[in-house]
């Protein structure tokens, strides 16, 4: 019975560092693409800018 709650207990955890480091990397993604965006002239990708420094950004 402990067990199980200490399993409900740490997939609650789980759930929550997710939760946040998804918000986390979507502001981020809105950053990146808000600042591409106030510079309309350029056209190098993310990368290039320097924008986007996270290894989850795709190429």
């Amino acid at each position: 019975m402990k067990l199980e709650e200490k399993r409900r207990a740490i997939e609650a955890q789980k759930k929550k560092v997710e939760a946040a480091f998804t918000r986390h990397r979507q502001k981020m993604g809105r950053t990146a693409f808000l600042n591409v965006v106030k510079r309309k002239g350029v056209t190098a990708p993310l990368y290039l800018l320097g924008a986007c420094r996270r290894s989850s950004c795709t190429l």
